[in-house]
């Protein structure tokens, strides 16, 4: 399955839908520049990957939020697979194209973590790979991960949940909640590429000894919300890397 990439169409009618209770294929279609049947087809996939957007006699109408990081919902570059092997994987494949870009997945098949070992990632879990051009040399690249983890750490403190960040790695009261991994590619000693991969446990199922965000707060979690939070603060702290 490729990526779902930005869509413009979607953003704006989302927008609209946000904002008025109903709103008519005609009123889409002129504010975006396409066709009704365009705005039809938008639709239909949109209810197909989780909103639910009713049709009537009034015109359209948002009855429920899919509460997904879709790239159309972030304001950052991004690439959404509901199911992938390792967004690890799919980011490198960015590289000879993009200068930065997110790669996010709704589920891992074969998600990695540090040393080779694998990153459990059922639904319900925030996974993603950052693709990024670091000013640093290849023995440095690992303070990436630690940059990243401290950042994680922070976005859930913000939550009223004290968390640790450890060589990469962030806990709650000694319970594993969020990973960070780096693998950088260059020349000459210096990094060309990285791509930094994080995955944070917000509803999924968890490993014994792990924990998650919503069992710290004892209740379901916006996905979506952190995950914006989230990305803000990471680009903030490492796009362009301050090192």
């Amino acid at each position: 399955m490729k990526p779902l990439r930005d869509s413009p169409v979607r953003r704006r009618l989302l927008q609209l839908l946000r904002e008025k209770e109903y709103v008519s294929g005609e009123e889409v279609a002129r504010e975006c520049g396409v066709s009704r049947i365009a705005v039809w087809k938008h639709v239909k996939e949109l209810n197909e990957l989780g909103y639910t957007i009713e049709s009537t006699p009034r015109g359209y109408r948002l009855l429920g939020e899919a509460d997904v990081p879709y790239p159309w919902e972030l304001d950052v570059k991004a690439y959404y697979l509901p199911v992938t092997h390792s967004t690890m994987d799919e980011a490198r494949k960015l590289a000879e194209r993009e200068e930065f870009a997110l790669v996010i997945a709704g589920r891992q098949s074969s998600g990695r973590g540090r040393v080779g070992r694998e990153w459990e990632s059922p639904p319900g879990g925030l996974y993603f790979s950052v693709l990024l051009r670091p000013r640093l040399p290849l023995e440095r690249v690992r303070e990436l991960s630690i940059r990243a983890a401290e950042v994680v750490a922070g976005v859930i403190g913000e939550m009223g949940i004290e968390a640790v960040a450890d060589n990469g790695d962030v806990f709650v009261e000694g319970r594993k909640i969020a990973g960070t991994l780096v693998e950088a590619f260059g020349e000459a000693d210096m990094v060309r590429f990285a791509i930094l991969g994080v995955g944070v446990n917000v509803n999924n199922p968890v490993p014994q000894g792990g924990t998650s965000l919503s069992t710290e707060l004892g209740e379901r979690v916006s996905l979506l919300g952190f995950a914006r939070r989230l990305f803000d603060e990471l680009v903030k702290a490492l796009q362009p890397t301050p090192f």
